[in-house]
């Protein structure tokens, strides 16, 4: 079990390591290519729509497959015959608009299945007791990834051709393919546990209404989720306005976005750490009242380093939150319809970043930054106030 876990978590890193030289040359080639800010929002909402309506049906491929590993290693090969016809685009200069988007979008599909195959082997191949710890694991490997990545591209990108970041994925891609043939996976000898769910796999919403009948207590957790997850889309928009509008340095949005990334990661670091003292509902119930106290820090400092540290603290909160939600689900929902339920439940979280996104913006504009920050913490720590007062996230989620 051991190999397994250190492939695992290798992999991981890999992964999102290659995966995140795509994501950032994808942007900078649409900028570069067609000149108009408007391409990258049609970029953005082209990969979002896809995203929450496949969300369901790819969840219920993977849990249709009696073998994972075969299906991981076949559609880690499909994501990288997708970055080869991204490459091969760029390597031609074939600057069509739908085409691209047609071959990225293919790219994120095929690169989807990787997280609930990962998520769903989990409860295969481990115990529930150590399932917190491996998430965190797997959180502080792809936080590393992204956080690497992101340097190494910006230290990088002017100096070498944008197609190089696209080569990098796909022999990320290879490696990663070569370590998961040392995976071992078990034959599957019993018969599954019955399923509980039922219904279209293209109404992942019905998977999820079902889910809360039979487990009431994740209710309030996502009713929180999609709460918080409108004031925490806009990350970028907050990092941009602070910097220029308020500290009128420029270069401050970058020192803001490594300090979130930075805060992810020592987040998840400190979740592993403390998973064997700490019960799933009190993670969560502390990322609630440290959100909002980090979103005061960041948006109403006076000083750089203070905002700074606001964002750091910010950071650290989302891996308790989302580390717990996700081992609460490993937990509740049958190994049989574990990756249809799970990737259907986040799809409805993410259904309200568009407001967020949207919504945001305008209020910022109307109000200014820190007048806003400063409503939005307030109003956010009543919120958490009320639900820990009310015990709406109960010992329940640590069954």
């Amino acid at each position: 079990m051991v190999g397994n876990k250190n492939i695992i978590l290798v992999s991981q890193f890999i992964n999102d390591f290659g995966s995140g030289f795509s994501r950032v040359a994808l942007i900078i080639l649409i900028t570069t290519w067609f000149h108009a800010a408007i391409y990258v929002g049609i970029y953005s909402f082209c990969l979002f729509v896809p995203g929450i309506v496949l969300a369901a049906p790819i969840g219920h491929f993977v849990d249709q497959q009696a073998r994972l590993k075969p299906f991981l290693l076949k559609t880690s090969l499909a994501a990288a015959v997708a970055v080869l016809l991204i490459l091969g685009l760029v390597a031609w200069r074939v600057k069509n608009f739908p085409l691209l988007i047609a071959s990225a979008i293919l790219y994120d599909t095929c690169a989807s299945f990787y997280g609930p195959i990962i998520t769903k082997l989990t409860v295969r191949l481990f115990s529930a007791a150590v399932y917190s710890r491996l998430n965190a694991a797997i959180s502080t490997a792809m936080m590393s990834a992204n956080l690497l990545s992101g340097v190494i591209v910006t230290a990088l990108m002017t100096v070498l051709p944008l197609a190089t970041l696209f080569v990098a994925d796909f022999l990320s891609y290879l490696i990663v393919f070569g370590l998961l043939i040392g995976l071992h996976e078990q034959p599957v000898t019993k018969a599954p546990a019955p399923t509980t769910f039922s219904g279209s796999a293209w109404n992942g919403f019905s998977y999820v209404r079902q889910l809360f009948r039979q487990f009431t207590a994740l209710v309030p957790v996502l009713t929180t989720a999609l709460l918080f997850n409108v004031l925490l889309t806009p990350n970028d928009v907050y990092f941009t306005q602070l910097a220029t509008m308020v500290f009128h340095n420029t270069k401050a949005t970058g020192l803001m976005t490594s300090a979130f990334s930075i805060g992810f990661l020592l987040g998840s670091v400190l979740y592993r750490w403390l998973a064997k003292s700490v019960r799933l509902h009190t993670f969560i119930q502390i990322s609630l009242v440290e959100i909002p106290i980090a979103f005061f820090l960041f948006g109403e400092s006076k000083w750089l380093l203070g905002s700074l540290f606001g964002v750091v603290l910010l950071g650290s909160a989302l891996p308790f939150f989302n580390i717990s939600n996700k081992t609460i689900l490993q937990k509740q929902v049958p190994e049989t319809d574990l990756a249809t339920v799970s990737n259907s439940y986040y799809a409805l979280i993410n259904l309200s970043q568009p407001i967020g996104l949207l919504g945001i913006p305008l209020i910022i504009d109307a109000l200014g930054m820190r007048s806003f920050t400063l409503l939005a913490s307030v109003t956010y720590l009543a919120i958490a106030g009320g639900i820990l007062a009310t015990k709406q996230i109960s010992p329940a989620l640590d069954r």
